[in-house]
């Protein structure tokens, strides 16, 4: 800790060998060598008559009084603007001992206030931050007032402990807003605020049920803990939850408007840079990126899009509450967003990444005059992993195999069931029945059979899916039963009657046949061995085939 101290020329006033063998770890007045604390009260006015607005500063360890430092202040008022002007200003490790009033203040330079402890209130509301400003490690045991705040450069918190309230109401961050490993002790509001490249809050704790409401490209809670719960409210967001903790009932939900006048003409300018910057990957509507190992038990989601979200690790991942309005993508999405497909559902990103893996394995087996030849034609059927952008500092992660994902579709399923929600139910049951199929059997002995058992099941899903989409598609069932139905009855008009129905014809036959499917007989008319045989498979399949067609549609129409 002492070596800390020599990085500038340390007051030393009260140093004691067994107690305090630091002293005072005030910077040095220039030309003086004492730090302002203890410099005379002479040279201090001789000091203060020599600032001006604009000056750097540098009183990193200085213990600053609420008198002396409104006095300190005062030496850079700019009488053309009306408003307090600093250059850099280093106040790392300072102690502020009563309430800080840098309220309104411009800081042209740097302000760097690291490591410094506020032992009252802190009030930089309307402060204008030019440069970088970093608070990383200081603590203020008071309310921490940045309402209004503008930040130009870089600002970082990370690891502040903000033991009063900390609302940060109207704020405007220019670059990015760090919070990592922050801690909100009676923090309940964060927010409104506007963060222009992104706000991080990465390991930050908020021990009471606190409500977020940030327009930004991007916001990054990973690690992030919230016991009280919290309801995040949202535009713009691109947002990474990776092993955050919601034990709490919590939403992260969209909104139409910022709750701050003052930011809405402000957002409006960035959000045009942000279209222009990132055409097609971003909009109004938060993006959901990834909850991977997250504890989702408590959280919700709404009016969000979930296109390209991870859900791999998430815990009490069936616990997930899903409204209606959590969009993912579709089958039958645009290009480079999902394939095109006969077939619409509502897919998620690990399947996604393991189709596109697949697809191009099975790419790179072809000849490459073969591989181009089949790329222009079969170009909008094509699988595409999701986009990860680029400020996130790991690449996107690895795919899981089909059993992996099943579970997950297993996990979303019933949250949606939880909601009522059966059609948006029925999607992630045909995802996890369709992972289930293209899963590898389990390896396994002759003896204990798991292999066998993985064979006749694949083979049962395959044709549960041929037959009706897995009692989902309605149209499959209904196709199947008017081709076998028609087959049929061309088979009874070849070999199926000794005592045909009147009249003799094809049509007829498929009268007959038809009737059959629902059991309804025709004492006139004789089978032949081979007829009798066609009757019973008729009256099984058909009711069997009606069934599963009237099962698709109750799934779909159900509430």
């Amino acid at each position: 800790m002492t070596e800390r101290w020599l990085e500038w020329p340390r007051c030393g006033r009260g140093a004691d060998p067994a107690t305090a063998p630091v002293g005072c770890r005030g910077r040095h007045v220039p030309g003086h060598t004492a730090c302002l604390a203890h410099l005379p009260d002479a040279d201090r006015d001789t000091y203060f008559a020599g600032l001006a607005p604009g000056d750097n500063i540098d009183h990193r360890g200085t213990r600053f009084t609420e008198p002396l430092l409104t006095t300190f202040l005062r030496a850079f008022h700019d009488p053309t603007t009306g408003r307090l002007r600093l250059g850099d200003a280093w106040f790392e490790e300072a102690t502020f001992s009563g309430d800080a009033h840098f309220g309104a203040v411009t800081f042209s330079g740097i302000a760097w206030f690291g490591g410094a402890t506020f032992s009252g209130d802190a009030y930089f509301g309307g402060a204008t931050f030019s440069g970088v400003t970093w608070f990383n490690g200081a603590t203020f045991s008071g309310d921490a007032d940045f309402g209004g705040a503008t930040f130009s450069g870089d600002a970082d918190f990370s690891g502040a402990t903000f033991s009063g309230i900390a609302p940060f109401s109207g704020a405007i961050f220019r670059r990015t807003g760090r919070f990592e490993r922050a801690r909100f002790e009676h923090t309940r509001q964060f927010g409104p605020l506007l963060a222009h490249r992104g706000l991080v809050l990465d390991e930050a704790q908020f021990m009471q049920p606190v409500q977020i409401e940030v327009s930004a490209i991007g916001l990054s809670c990973r690690r992030a803990r919230f016991p009280g719960g919290v309801q995040f409210r949202l535009r713009w967001a691109r947002v990474v939850l990776d092993d955050a903790d919601f034990p709490a009932p919590s939403i992260l939900t969209g909104i139409p408007l910022l709750a701050s006048d003052r930011l809405l003409a402000q957002e409006q300018r960035i959000a045009r840079a942000w279209q222009r910057l990132l055409a097609g990957e971003i909009s109004e509507r938060p993006q959901l990126l990834s909850l991977r190992r997250a504890n989702v038990a408590g959280l919700g989601l709404s009016n969000v899009t979930a296109t390209d979200c991870l859900f791999t690790g998430a815990h009490n991942l069936d616990k997930l509450r899903l409204e209606a309005d959590v969009g993912f993508t579709t089958t039958s999405a645009p290009l480079d967003r999902g394939p095109r497909s006969w077939d619409w559902r509502q897919v998620i990103a690990e399947e996604r990444i393991w189709r596109a893996d697949r697809s191009r394995r099975w790419t790179t087996r072809l000849p490459r005059w073969a591989a181009a030849t089949l790329d222009r034609p079969f170009r909008s059927f094509r699988w595409v992993a999701p986009r990860w952008p680029e400020w996130l500092d790991r690449p996107l992660p690895g795919g899981l195999n089909p059993g992996q994902i099943a579970a997950l579709y297993r996990a979303l399923r019933k949250g949606r069931e939880d909601a009522k929600d059966e059609p948006g139910a029925a999607d992630f049951y045909y995802g996890e029945m369709e992972m289930r199929r293209c899963a590898r059997p389990a390896a396994g002995s002759p003896a204990d059979g798991r292999t066998s058992r993985g064979r006749v099941e694949h083979c049962v899903l395959t044709a549960y899916w041929l037959v009706s989409g897995y009692g989902l598609r309605a149209w499959r069932a209904l196709a199947w039963l008017i081709v076998v139905t028609a087959n049929l009855a061309l088979v009874f008009h070849l070999v199926g009657f000794t005592n045909p129905p009147q009249p003799v014809s094809y049509w007829t036959s498929l009268l007959y046949a038809l009737r059959a499917t629902l059991s309804l007989t025709d004492s006139e008319v004789t089978l032949t061995a081979w007829g009798k045989l066609l009757q019973a498979i008729l009256r099984l399949t058909g009711p069997v085939l009606l069934s599963l067609a009237l099962l698709a549609l109750r799934g779909r129409v159900k509430r």
